[in-house]
């Protein structure tokens, strides 16, 4: 690297040090030594200062000028200060930095370094100090020689161009003493044999100064210091056999030179930031005019030379792009303020030089397929570039993605390219081009076969490919005919080729112009086309000549050219003009590229390259050693407490160390019996004397770890043994073993297996999250050929880069060389054959990319013996370059994997140990209502006979387990759980009753016993729950039901405390304590439990745990067994428990910032919430956390998931409905899953497991009667005795199962001759039809609200609340004292006929809406007089518009005469109203508003005309009127035109933010039946609430009934129908809810006439509860909707009031030419008081030089302008697909403070039909908009 780079930065270097010195002294100022004492000059030079600062606040002050003009002066020149002391301390930087570099060049290098001879040359560039030597000498005499120019020759001209320059001079022209330097030469010598072409690499760091002074205007300006950079191309030709050699000397920059100019005097402006930019740009422009491709500075050195041809010579080829497509674009588009990412909406920018082309954008993707074409001329090669730029489509500010550039010397090397090209400066993408290089023939010979083979070229661009180029070069004309008036005209000349047109430069005041020009124009078919030539004055309107050129006429010419004078039509009798016509066929050479193939092939074969590798004997013979990590037993204590006193334990962790790998485990807190379960992989050679070296240790925080034992293993004994599995004897310790699975792999080279080692791998999990390895892939890369050289030219230093998933490995560096070799070979675990892919990327020493290869694994599957080895073509390199690679995939067949061949043995040592060994604490619990898919491999310290039944457990669930497909590269297949997963259950308590409590109550000071006020606490460990609390009650009811999922543990309680509630503190009335365990044995229990610690008091339970069931086909039993449960706390019984498994995730987004995520996840499950911890920074986080979730419908309820980086940056989301698990095998979704709003690639993995409850309750729970009365309660159900019985049995089956399961898995201290106690409650069902249980509650009972509380810290849980009353029994509260034998009262099913339609009055739907747009006044008059009434004001008017009692009332316009409101309302009436409309204008003042005029309309004559846009003059006043457009809008029952109508809603906008109404919606509300009654039992009080947007009405309260009728109609003013909804909301007396109903008004539009009339459900009420309404829409069918089409639409200024301006677009096809007239602008905004000095400036789009920048004049002080200005643009009809008119409105006058755009406009030109052509207003916008 250090040699390639050395030639250009020793010329750097060298440039440094002659010049660092003499910059050193120009830019800093020499310091002299400082005078002691102090002087009195300085002193009065200080005063004098301070005088002159002051100066200007005294006059500023005297004179009475506005301070805002002295800060204004001052921040001018604070601005300029900073910005000169900001240039001035950059330059000390770059001095600072020169004498560095001085300093390290001179000082550090080798003496041999620093004397290399000036004659010494590098490859590419040669230093020139000769040349430098020779420009360092006559720069002087240059210097001389441009002051001459400027002072005698420009000076003059400047002076006589202006009357007012009549003053100017240079006062001082001083080139400097620094010359340019040429840094170094590069000289080309495969081109034309005729000429010499050299780059030139110029710097010039000038210390110029020149001084302009204007003495008439006493300004001085000027420039100090230049500096330009950049290359320069130099052609010596033609060569010739005489002195001097050289015919003419053509000079100019490929690309653009950078260039700075420091301004001085008043030119210091133009340094502000910002000024510089454009003054250096424009000054840039001027010198690219003339110096810059395809521009070019010829110097002829002999006579007789055709200059216009060496200016502007043939091209040197065409290149035609064919732009295909791009991959993996960066996504720019958010949605919902970043909330949910999306894609893009890319389009591509071509450039080769002044050549541009813009593709059409693709929306809403990351993998755009373009196939367009385009076909660019190239002038130089090499040199010119392909530079292509990819952005997003936005509608402000399009987003980068990307850049990347070719040398279309490659493509002229190559003649065809066709390859991806990474995009630059971007995270992702790719972009696919075809390049081919076509060359141009001189003759017709192959112009048939081009035509023929452009037919066969497709591209989605509207040109063809073209087959010939034209070059015209325009060089004089004679005796043009003159002008009108005798006078001379300014010829210029337009050349024509079907839809393409040209212009010549203007030469003025002359009859024989010389243009000396060329123009080039692309052919599709020459033999078809024609030269149309046009001569006319400059202002295009008169004609001077014309001449027509058929093409057939060059194709008979031999060298197919024409090089003559023409006669002109259409002018002088003499007239003529001279025109060179040269015709070039475009050929691409396909022969030559096959023989370019062939030579390849055949140079290959003269180099003798081998046809395939040769590997070494030793090449993929190694193996793979897996080590199963299971347990460890009896370990030594190593941790000791109390200072040796008592014995700890130990916190082991192993070391595994083999073949020079080394694997640490996890460190098992506190625990002598710890269980691992982790797998390791190493490959190894089969190589004698190898053993495997296991450690245990003990972690220890402070000291050194403490060594527990430790075992060696022959590996030769392990490959000979190919299975172990047993124990190992820990040595150097006293007691101790590890349990071991050691194999070694047995290897194959067939893929039949692949489906069933996969199979096997997906149920093996691991602790450590490792994935067994499928096969090994060994690669050999052993030589590359054909690769490209560098830039430079030299030959580069190749190395490899071998990449599979996550391993990466490289080969050495070989020396330069384009053929290297390496032999080297590598071996990668494979995961997964069928998504692996292996990329081997080639480059120069790792910095300079070569060449990529991609390889897909699967590729080596149906290949014989899974082996590749051959050539293999390199993407991104020259076409022929190539490695010789051998891929050799050996698969990795597991011993134990089913149907393998038994060929291992397999090595089983018994357990040496007790049959009952005492085990540690800590031991891990399983609930048997776990059914996963995951095989577990259980380490042998457990029992025989509990590992046969494992066993036995593991292969029939093996057989049920269907294989989920497998995720991609290199991730786990499913999730690894700990064994306690999902093996919580639910305990469902129903607090039912109690009897006999204490009384605390007492009345009269003791005197007499009252009662309690009893309320119960029941907590399960630290879980909370507290009841109601009854009054004044002995024997409460309660009836009210809590769940708990717990996880079964020894010692669990149930523990029930009850109290008397009272104002101080709560009096204890008993508690009783229930064993969980008690509870699980017996499953269901319905008992009464006695009090402790009281004289007397009993309560009744139900308790249950709650079995689940991994399959659905209970569901139904269960979701109507909750149907017919009801409690006073409203709970509902839960149906199934969801458990979530959050494992990882990867491939997630990165931050805004660039930085990796700290990725957390929210899980939302209706109210509940859980977060998971927050990941460190990673894209592939892993939380390894556990939830659970009570679900109540599983068809209904969804699982949401919101991944974020730290809580604020979404990144992502999932939903998982719940319905989706009963369709999974064991209800179990285990899978890695896509997430929306991230990248396509982003997944997250996750384990649902879906456990249905089984519950035995089938009906709702009853309470019994005091103990004196005897009577049974009769609970009526929905079921009859057969279903019922059938229920029993199956329930008693699942339980007894899931009893006999939890027994075999859970370690709870059970006794076994415990029975569950008999209930205590009998059930009966009745043969009659069931009815509701209705019993009256006390007047006025306390209801409080459950209180829940958890323990589980970082979790957060919101408890959720149930639905409202039930159509079946509910059993209320009982008073102990009243209660008398059970009544049932029975309530008769409703008899009577319902209306199938609701019957509304006539006059329903009949109203209609009125809308009043107020415009604008004028003329007002002026009531704010000022200096107490000598000097007339203004007013600040405002209007009040009253219509029936109907109020509104406009904004205030301050110190205005004719003010614009821009003000709209509605309103709506009936269609026979005789009202009138109100007007009365009004001026604000501080006490009593002036009064300003009234009028007044009638309404049926707006309703008459339908529409009125007309001035109403006020009346009372002297004078005044007002503009007002009304509009009585018909209403139409279709949706036909409701898309005009919402557009009109986007065209229009108001100062007071109305929106126009898009329909009217009528709502009739007539009745409802079977409502729900109140938890009283008392019928409901009905009425109905109306809420549609932010309107809501409300109806009458009818009487009490369960069948209201209101028949009361409402209308809504509707703005979107398409996503408004109306919501309807029934409650007694406006305080209970009784049930809803939401109507979207969308549905109202797929009905015939836009009408719903029928009875609805009702949600949240009753199944049977229905209300019967007719909502009928009427769609507003306005007359503007006609007017936007027309153009006519009136004023709507947008947003804030930034107006319209009205334009007409068209396309002259015929002149070729886009027409834009400007007619006027309306409702403009002003921050000034006198209005805008407006002006509308028109902008082309995309146009970096603002060459299409046209303006209209400036309207003075008018915010409703008008222009009628007319402009055109030249421009292909095609070209205008890709541009967009920017229009923007500025305001001449504006001062520092205001802004000048006062809005603009962007039209894309692609979505307006130019030819036909349009005129419309169109809305401005805020820049920022």
């Amino acid at each position: 690297m250090e040699s390639d780079k050395s030639a250009p930065s020793e010329a750097k270097g060298t440039e440094c040090v002659s010049t660092a010195d003499t910059e050193k002294k120009a830019l800093i100022p020499a310091e002299g030594p400082k005078p002691k004492g102090i002087s009195a000059v300085a002193v009065l030079w200080t005063f004098g200062k301070c005088l002159g600062a002051l100066l200007p606040v005294y006059l500023a002050g005297y004179y009475r000028v506005s301070t805002s003009l002295l800060v204004f002066g001052m921040m001018v020149y604070t601005g300029w200060k900073h910005a000169r002391e900001a240039k001035e301390n950059r330059l000390k930087s770059a001095i600072q930095l020169l004498n560095n570099e001085e300093e390290y060049t001179f000082k550090k290098v080798s003496k041999k370094q620093r004397d290399l001879p000036a004659w010494v040359s590098f490859p590419d560039v040669e230093k020139v100090e000769w040349l430098n030597k020779v420009l360092q000498q006559v720069w002087p005499f240059v210097g001389q020689y441009l002051e001459k120019l400027l002072v005698e020759t420009i000076a003059p001209s400047i002076r006589a161009s202006s009357n007012h320059l009549q003053t100017l001079s240079f006062t001082k022209v001083d080139m400097g003493d620094k010359a340019m330097k040429v840094v170094g030469i590069k000289a080309h010598t495969e081109n034309d044999k005729g000429q010499v072409l050299l780059d030139l690499y110029i710097s010039y760091v000038g210390n110029v100064e020149i001084n302009v002074e204007v003495k008439r205007y006493f300004c001085k300006a000027g420039v100090k210091g230049i500096q330009l950079h950049g290359m320069m191309r130099v052609i010596l030709e033609p060569l010739i056999g005489d002195v001097p050699i050289v015919g003419a000397v053509t000079m100019f920059f490929i690309q653009r030179p950078k260039l700075d100019i420091n301004w001085t005097g008043l030119t210091n402006l133009l340094d502000v930031p910002g000024l510089n930019i454009m003054s250096d740009s424009m000054i840039m422009d001027a010198i690219a005019s003339f110096l810059v491709l395809p521009n070019r500075l010829v110097v002829p050195l002999v006579p007789g030379l055709h200059v216009a041809q060496l200016r502007s010579p043939l091209p040197r080829g065409v290149v035609r792009i064919h732009l295909l497509e791009a991959q993996n674009l960066a996504a720019k588009d958010n949605y919902m303020k970043g909330v949910m990412a999306g894609l893009s909406d890319p389009y591509a920018i071509l450039r080769v030089g002044p050549q541009t082309f813009t593709s059409k954008h693709m929306d809403n993707t990351d993998c755009p397929k373009w196939e367009e074409m385009y076909e660019v001329i190239v002038h130089e090669v090499p040199g010119q570039e392909l530079e292509v730029e990819v952005y997003d489509k936005d509608t402000d500010q399009d987003d980068f993605l990307g850049r990347t550039k070719l040398d279309l010397g490659i493509v002229k090397k190559s003649i065809v390219v066709d390859n991806w090209f990474p995009l630059k400066e971007t995270t992702s993408g790719r972009v696919h081009f075809r390049l081919e290089w076509l060359t141009l023939l001189p003759s017709t010979d192959r112009l048939e076969e081009v035509l023929k083979r452009n037919e066969s070229v497709t591209s989605k661009t509207a040109d063809p490919p073209s087959s010939a180029i034209l070059v015209v070069y325009l060089d004089k004309a004679e005796a043009l005919p003159m002008k009108k008036g005798n006078k001379e005209p300014n010829p210029m000349v337009q050349l024509s080729v079907q839809d393409i047109t040209r212009e010549s430069k203007t030469c003025y005041t002359t009859i024989n112009p010389g243009w000396e020009e060329a123009f080039t124009f692309f052919i599709q078919d020459p033999r078809n086309q024609d030269i149309d030539i046009q001569v006319k004055d400059a202002d295009r309107v008169q004609t001077l000549g014309s001449l027509k050129i058929p093409l057939s006429r060059l194709l008979s010419n031999s060298n197919l050219s024409l090089d003559q004078w023409f006669q002109l039509d259409n002018s002088g009798s003499a007239s003529r003009i001279y025109i060179n016509t040269v015709l070039r066929v475009l050929w691409l050479d396909e022969e030559h590229i096959s023989s370019n193939v062939s030579s390849n092939l055949e140079a290959g074969t003269s180099k003798q390259l081998p046809q395939q590798t040769a590997p070494h004997p030793s090449f993929a013979t190694e193996g793979v050693l897996r080590i199963h990590l299971l347990a460890g037993q009896n370990l030594v204590p190593k941790d000791n407490m109390m200072g040796g006193m008592v014995k700890g334990k130990s916190d082991p962790y192993v070391k595994i160390n083999v073949g020079g790998e080394t694997f640490t485990s996890q460190v098992i807190k506190t625990n002598l019996n710890p269980t691992w379960n982790e797998m390791y992989e190493v490959i190894l050679t089969q190589l004698p004397g190898q053993d495997l070296h296991v450690e245990v240790l003990d972690k220890d925080m402070d000291m050194k770890d403490d060594f527990m034992g430790r075992l060696k293993i022959s590996l030769k004994d392990i490959i000979d043994s190919q299975y172990t599995d047993q124990w190992y004897t820990l040595r150097d310790v006293k007691s101790g073993r590890v349990h071991l699975i050691l194999e070694w792999m047995p290897t194959a080279s067939e893929s039949d297996r692949l489906d069933q080692v996969l199979q096997f791998h997906s149920r093996q999990s691991y602790q450590n999250k490792a994935v067994p390895s499928a096969g090994l892939l060994f690669i050999l890369m052993e030589q590359a050929d054909g690769l490209p050289v560098k830039k430079s030219g030299k030959e580069p230093k190749v190395g490899a880069d071998v990449t599979l998933g996550e391993m990466s490995r490289k080969t050495t560096v070989c020396d330069r060389t384009t053929s290297p070799q390496w032999n080297e070979a590598f071996c990668f675990p494979v995961r997964d054959p069928r998504e692996d892919i292996l990329v081997v990327k080639l480059s120069h020493s790792w910095t300079l990319p070569i060449g990529s290869l991609v390889v897909p694994i699967r590729e080596l599957l149906s290949e014989p013996e899974l082996v590749l080895d051959q050539w293999f073509h390199l993407d991104g390199a020259s076409p022929e370059s190539q490695v010789l690679l051998r891929a050799e995939l050996k698969m990795l067949i597991p011993s134990k994997c089913p149907g393998a061949v038994d060929k291992a043995k397999v090595t089983t040592t018994s357990d040496p140990s007790p049959a009952k060994q005492k085990q540690e604490a800590d031991t891990v619990l399983r609930s048997s209502s776990v059914d996963t898919p995951v095989e577990t491999i259980v380490s042998s310290v457990t029992l025989h006979e509990d590992v046969d039944v494992k066993e036995t457990a593991a292969d029939v669930t093996e057989e049920k387990v269907e294989e989920p497909p497998t995720p991609a590269i290199a991730q786990p297949a499913h999730t690894s759980p700990d064994l306690s997963f999902a093996s919580e259950g639910l305990l469902r308590i129903i607090l039912l009753e109690a009897q006999t409590l204490v009384a605390k109550d007492n009345k009269m000071g003791g005197m007499m016993k009252g009662k309690s006020d009893p309320y119960a606490k029941i907590s399960v460990g630290k879980i909370a729950f507290k009841s109601n609390v009854i009054k004044e009650n002995l024997n409460p009811v309660w009836n009210e039901m809590y769940e708990v999922v717990l996880r079964p543990q020894s010692g669990q309680e149930v523990q029930l405390e009850l109290f008397d509630k009272d104002m101080d503190q709560d009096d204890f009335l008993g508690r009783c304590d229930i064993s969980v365990a008690d509870i699980i044995r017996s499953q269901f229990t319905d008992q009464w439990y006695t009090l402790n610690d009281v004289k007397s008091g009993r309560v009744r339970l139900i308790l249950e745990w709650v079995p689940a069931v991994s399959h659905n086909t209970t569901m139904d039993q269960v979701m109507r067994a909750q149907s017919l449960q009801s409690y006073k706390n409203k709970t509902i019984p839960s149906a199934a428990l969801l458990f979530v498994y959050v494992d990882q995730a990867h491939s997630l987004p990165f931050k805004k910032s660039g930085k990796e995520p700290k990725a957390g996840v929210e899980l939302v499950f209706g109210k509940t919430t859980y977060k998971t911890k927050v990941c460190d920074r990673s894209r592939s986080p892993q939380w390894e956390e556990a939830f659970y979730f009570l679900v109540r419908d599983p068809t209904e309820e969804m699982l949401i998931m919101k991944l974020s980086s730290a809580w604020d940056q979404p990144m992502g989301s999932l939903v998982v409905p719940v319905r989706a698990l009963l369709s999974e095998p064991q209800l179990v979704l285990d899978q890695w899953m896509p997430l929306d709003g991230a990248l396509p690639e982003s997944e997250i993995l996750l384990r649902a497991e879906l456990k249905i409850l089984s519950s035995r309750m089938t009906e709702a729970p009853q309470p019994s009667v005091p103990h004196s009365k005897k009577e049974e309660i009769v609970v009526p159900t929905a079921s009859d005795d057969e279903n019922f019985s059938e229920l029993t049995k199956d329930e008693s089956v699942a339980v007894s199962s899931q009893f006999k399961q939890s027994e075999a898995a859970d370690d709870l201290a059970l006794t076994e001759d415990a029975t569950p106690p008999e209930p205590a409650a009998s059930y009966t069902l009745p043969d009659t039809t069931p009815a509701a249980a209705l019993v009256e509650e006390p007047e006025d009972p306390e209801e409080q609200s459950t209180q829940s509380e958890t323990a589980e810290p970082g979790k957060i849980q919101t408890a959720g609340t149930g639905l409202g009353s039930l159509a079946h029994a509910t059993v209320t509260g009982i008073a102990a004292d009243t209660l008398g034998p059970a009544e049932v009262t029975e309530i008769p099913e409703a008899e009577e006929d319902l209306p199938p339609h609701t019957s509304p009055s006539q006059d329903f739907g009949r109203e209609g809406l009125l809308r009043i747009h107020l415009l604008e006044a004028q003329n007002l008059v002026a009531k704010d007089n000022l200096m107490g009434g000598m000097v007339k004001g203004k007013s600040d008017p405002y209007v009040k518009i009253n219509i029936g009692g109907v109020h509104f009332k406009s904004h205030v316009i301050k110190e205005n005469l004719s003010p614009t409101w821009n003000e709209m309302y509605e309103l709506v009436l009936s269609g026979h109203s005789v009202q009138e409309i109100k007007f009365e204008a009004f001026d604000k003042d501080l006490d009593s508003d002036d009064f300003l005029g009234r009028f007044s309309i009638k309404i049926n004559e707006v309703m008459r005309s339908q529409y009125t846009d007309q001035w109403y003059t006020l009346n009372d006043v002297k004078s005044g009127r007002v503009h007002l457009i009304l509009e009585w809008v018909p209403t139409v029952s279709h949706s036909v035109r409701l898309d005009q109508v919402l557009q009109l809603q986007s065209l229009q906008s108001y100062q007071n933010k109305a929106v126009p109404s898009a329909a009217l919606l009528f709502v009739h509300m007539e009745r409802a039946h079977s409502l729900p009654l109140k938890k009283s039992g008392k019928e409901p009080k009905a009425g109905a609430e109306l809420v549609l947007g932010e309107t809501t009405y409300k109806t009458n309260l009818c009487e009490r009934s369960t069948s209201p009728e209101w028949n009361e109609s409402f209308f809504f003013l509707v703005h979107d129908p398409k996503h408004q909804m109306l919501v309807v909301k029934l409650s007694s007396g406006w305080d209970q809810p009784m049930g809803s109903l939401v109507v979207p008004v969308r549905e109202m539009l797929a009905e015939p006439q836009l009408i719903l009339d029928q009875w609805f459900n009702l949600d949240g009420a009753s199944p049977e509860s229905q209300i019967l309404l007719r909502a009928e829409l009427k769609v507003l069918d306005s007359k503007m909707v006609d007017m936007i089409g027309a153009g006519t639409l009136p004023c709507a200024a947008s947003g804030p009031g930034n107006g319209q301006v009205k334009l007409s677009l068209s396309y002259a096809s015929q002149e070729r030419k886009l027409i834009v007239i400007v007619h006027a602008c309306r409702g403009l905004l002003s921050q000034s008081k006198d209005g805008a000095d407006s002006y509308v400036s028109l902008l082309l789009l995309p146009d970096k030089s603002k060459a299409t920048k046209r303006k209209t004049a400036v309207k003075k002080r008018d915010l409703n302008p008008e222009y009628n200005e007319r402009f055109e643009y030249d421009l292909s009809m095609d070209e205008t697909r890709f541009r967009r008119l920017s229009v923007a409105v500025k305001n001449n006058s504006a001062s520092f403070r205001s802004r000048d755009v006062l809005g603009q406009v962007q039209i894309e030109l692609s979505q307006v039909d130019l030819m036909i052509g349009v005129t419309e207003w169109f809305t401005l916008r805020d820049e920022a908009e």
